[in-house]
Parts: C-alpha cells; structure tokens; sequence
C-alpha cells in the first residue's frame, strides 16, 4: 500500500469510519458522537429502521435494536481472526497503530462499518472501543458452541469462494455445488441454501457477485455481469480444473500460484535488481498479465513506467523471453478454466506452443535490433490496464 493511497483512504475514513473525538464508552455515547444527519445516513446504508423525527439519543436506541437482532447472524461470516478481535475487545478498549493494524486484521473495517466496534483518533491516539451494550450482547453467544459451529461453516464456504475465483475467475453455481459436496460431506448443502448463503456472503465480499439468473459466481473485481457469459463461452471447450482439497486451501489466500519452479526461477531473475517490496510488486504484475493473458507489450511499460526496469541487452531479452515462456505454461489460467497450458496441451497430446498469445516481438520489426520497449505510462487516475474497471492506482498502481 502505497503513502499516497494510505492518506487518500485516511481521508475518506476521518470523520465516517474513524470518530474524531476522545473514546467513550457507551454504544448511545459512541454513536451520538455523529450529527443526526450522519447517524440517518450510517442506519440508511446498514438498512436499519430508526425513527428519524426522534433525538439522537433515541435513534441510537433503535439502531442498537436493529444491532442485536441481526450480529449472531452477521457475525457468523466472520473470519475466526476477527472473531479473536471481538474477544480482546471484551476484555477493554486497545490503542493501536491504525495502519499495521489494519493490514493485519483486514476484517476490522467490516466492524467499524456495521459499528459492532468504534475507533477514536484523539491526541494522536487511535483507541478501539468495543461499546459496553455490545460486549454483553456478544457474552450471550459468542462461546456458544452452536455459533462456533456456523461460524466455521461459514468460514469454510468463504475460503472455497476465494479459491474458486482466484483459479476460475468466474464459474457456474452447479459445479461449485458439486466440487463443495464431494469435499464436505459433513455440511451437505442444497441448491437453494448455498444461493441464500452465498448472496448473504456478498455482502462481506466485494469481488463475490452472482448473476441475476444465479446460474453464475464471478469475481466482480475483473468481470461484470454482461461479461460472464462471454467470457465463459470462451473457455467452454475446456473442462475445469477439478480442484482438490489442498488446491482450495492454496488459493483461497493466493491468487497465482508461487510454490511452481518457474515462478520461482523469474523470482530469481529480478530479485538482482530490486528490493523485495518491490520484487513481491513486479511478480504480482507479472502473473495477473499471464492469468488474465493480457498484452505483453503493455507489460513491458508497467515494468518501465512503475519499476525503471528496461531490457537493454539481447541477453536480458531472451533470459526474460524464456522465462516467461515457461512461467506462462505452467500458471493456472482463468481462459483454460483454472489449467495450466502445460496441462491443456499435454491433454490434448499437443507440443507446447513456442510463445503464448500474449507474447509480443521483441526485434524491432524496421531496423532488426532488439531494442527496450517503452510504453505510453499509465496515469494513475486512468482505467487500470488489466480490465477491472477500478482507476489504475486503486489496482495495480498500488
């Protein structure tokens, strides 16, 4: 996460998310630190029913009301880490370093947001509190051995959507059904139960959407909803890859694949020439250019325009070239439904293909030299180049 992107999303959450103001300790004194306009609008966005005529004491009221009713069930989404949050809090208030702290508990901000828990910036200090009204509601259920239960379901099933759209990128509902039945007997799921659950798990997930007819999953930060079929009719030649236990677990918290020899030897390759925050950076870039079989040219020019990386030796060139070539080949890929060419190719009792699609010429076509490609740089409020529709520095100019 870059300087610029912390302060612009500090911006955003002074004010809204974070409470400019010293912690207090009751949910009525938490919440009525906001305007009466602001409180409407946080119980507007969280569809909570408030009476909007009456004081600010008794619209926090209602919204605590609406809290208790609906935080065993929401709750129940959450990951067992942000669970273990909830359980320090119960034990008092905990001044923290917002930004480390956020990055390791990325479930924070849903808490913030649905004001389960409030963060105050005061005197240079940023103070988790978790309201008193909310700790004893939390007492009744949280140990519970039934919540437990849901909550490991619950979580099970995010982790098999994670990978799912990690390796896929979009799929059909019936074959995430299956592959869900054949590895969690224990949770038998029905058709209509996993949509209710999975439109429920949206909420919580930004890159988890469905189509209007259900019949789809997609990860929304790449794909929209007209693009699904299209994008599926032009894998459909190919059977997915029938993902294993071990696979799931994998992907459900890496988008590409970094354990092949081949990522590992590219890993290598530019490891002479960079820091390792920026190693882990340019291999990120890399392999959403092979994934999503983007234009290579256009990668030259992120590498150049973000990296100051340029091939000027021939060497360099073909070391790259083959590198690619292999890492291409053996990289899990949303056009061949979660395969590796390799896997495609040999499958189909083909040899391997001298280059991918999305490899360009590295000679220049007019003088014979092979010269360093540069590209036009990418603005940082310009549509990102691999497609998700997000401006390029909310993506990869992060």
């Amino acid at each position: 996460m870059s300087e610029e992107l912390t302060q612009e999303m500090l911006d955003e959450l002074y004010g809204h998310i974070i409470v400019l103001h010293k912690p207090v300790f009751s949910f009525t004194e938490c919440l009525t630190t906001y305007s009466k306009e602001d409180m409407i609008a946080i119980a507007t966005d969280l569809r909570y029913k408030v009476r909007r005529s009456k004081t600010k004491t008794v619209i926090a009221e209602d919204f605590f009301k609406e809290l208790s009713l609906k935080s065993q069930h929401q709750l129940s989404f959450q990951s067992k880490e942000t669970i273990q949050l909830l359980k320090e809090l119960m034990n008092g208030p905990k001044e923290i370093n917002f930004i480390p702290f956020s990055r390791k508990n990325p479930g924070l901000f849903d808490l913030l947001y649905s004001r389960w828990v409030f963060l105050f910036y005061y005197e240079d200090t940023y103070t988790l509190v978790l309201p008193n009204e909310t700790k004893e509601m939390l007492q009744s259920f949280i140990d519970n051995p039934d919540f437990k239960e849901e909550n490991k379901r619950k979580n099970l099933l995010h982790e098999y959507v994670e990978a799912f759209m990690n390796l896929y990128g979009a799929f059909e509902t019936d074959f995430f059904l299956k592959v869900w039945t054949q590895h969690n007997k224990q949770y038998p799921l029905e058709l209509n139960k996993l949509l209710f659950e999975l439109i429920e798990l949206a909420w919580f997930n930004e890159r988890l959407r469905l189509t209007d007819n259900l019949e789809y999953i997609f990860d929304n930060s790449f794909l929209n909803e007209n693009d699904v079929p299209v994008f599926l009719s032009s894998s459909s030649h190919h059977n997915y890859y029938q993902p294993t236990k071990a696979d799931i677990n994998y992907f459900a918290k890496h988008e590409f694949d970094e354990r092949t020899a081949q990522y590992k030897k590219m890993s290598r390759f530019f490891a002479k020439k960079l820091s390792s925050e920026e190693l882990i950076d340019v291999m990120d870039l890399i392999m959403v250019y092979i994934k999503l079989d983007l234009d290579m040219q256009n990668l030259f020019g992120e590498l150049n325009s973000q990296f100051s990386i340029v091939f000027n030796s021939a060497k360099d060139i073909e070391e790259f070239s083959y590198l690619y070539l292999n890492l291409n080949n053996h990289s899990r890929k949303l056009s061949n439904k979660g395969h590796t060419p390799e896997e495609e190719l040999s499958k189909n009792q083909n040899t391997l293909s001298s280059a991918p699609n999305n490899v360009v010429p590295f000679t220049n076509k007019y003088t014979g030299k092979q010269e360093p490609i540069r590209v036009k740089k990418v603005g940082r409020n310009e549509p990102c180049p691999c497609g998700s529709g997000k401006k390029y520095k909310h993506c990869h100019g992060k």
